[in-house]
């Protein structure tokens, strides 16, 4: 089976991996130049060059890539961490579709950012889908998907470590339903769906007046690789990469009141319930002043 690849990130590797072993690739588009192309993580333009196989970088409406794909004749399109929606032009020259890999259990949590915002929400169950592409933003058939369970005590990059190897898993099956000649699929109820808009870097401060749970779901979902939860003290920044919850007593009624400073960590007092920031980067803070200032 002739596979044209459209992606980024270490999971459009992991994918790329597969396909390599169970199908012949006949050409790869990447993103377009990224700063943290295979600094952050691993790079698919990289990784295609490394093996001799065509590759180009590009947008999905781009001419150049339409007359690459349709010059690489696949029999089918495979997308993963593409950031780009793909036009009906470019969908239309595989004779089997296109298939996308996408890090939620859909319907749920379409768009940018899903693992970022299912931590943000509280979620316990993550996954992955395979789905059919059509028009629309992950709203294709699903084909296959696999979950699992998130502790309380994981943060993004927890998640990331159990997800990764997934992308190889379901992309070796999926394969083989295609390779059998016969494929699963099963419309998404669009009624369950739900949809969050991209994340910005400003997005990760602290908003010291909500909940001690609403916050530590910002600092697990914005861990490393992630730039971190941030927040100021006296001007100077201060970053959160892990926080516990705490049974300190509240006192003073300030949220973002720093209550105490010990070797296990700096507690601080939320609009609801109180927190230990137990792994902070940057300026250093003291009892009695007051974060996010």
């Amino acid at each position: 089976m002739r596979v044209a690849f459209l992606g980024n990130h270490t999971v459009g590797v992991r994918a790329l991996q597969a396909l390599n072993q169970n199908s012949e690739v006949v050409g790869v588009v990447a993103h377009p130049e990224d700063p943290e192309d295979g600094i952050r993580y691993d790079s698919v333009f990289a990784f295609a060059k490394e093996r001799g196989w065509d590759v180009m970088r590009g947008k999905a409406k781009d001419a150049a890539t339409n007359t690459f794909i349709e010059k690489a004749k696949p029999d089918l399109l495979w997308i993963t961490d593409y950031r780009y929606l793909v036009p009906a032009s470019v969908l239309s020259l595989s004779r089997l579709g296109a298939v996308n890999l996408h890090p939620s259990l859909l319907p749920k949590y379409r768009g940018r950012a899903s693992i970022n915002w299912a931590l943000l929400q509280g979620e316990t169950r993550l996954g992955l889908t395979a789905h059919f592409v059509d028009e629309g933003m992950d709203t294709g058939d699903i084909i296959e998907q696999t979950g699992f369970q998130v502790s309380d005590d994981w943060d993004v990059g927890d998640c990331l470590e159990v997800l990764y190897p997934l992308y190889a898993d379901i992309t070796r099956r999926v394969l083989g339903y295609f390779h059998s000649g016969r494929v699963p699929r099963r419309p998404q109820d669009h009624s369950q769906a739900t949809e969050f808009p991209r994340r910005k870097p400003e997005d990760g401060r602290v908003d010291w007046r909500q909940s001690s749970r609403s916050i530590r779901n910002l600092i697990r979902a914005v861990a490393a690789p992630y730039p971190g939860a941030f927040t100021t003290c006296a001007g100077k920044n201060l970053t959160i990469w892990k926080a516990l919850p705490s049974e300190a007593a509240v006192k003073g009624g300030v949220p973002g009141l720093v209550l105490d400073v010990e070797s296990e960590g700096t507690t601080v007092q939320c609009g609801e319930g109180v927190l230990l920031l137990s792994r902070v980067e940057g300026t250093a803070v003291k009892p009695g002043s007051c974060l996010g200032t």
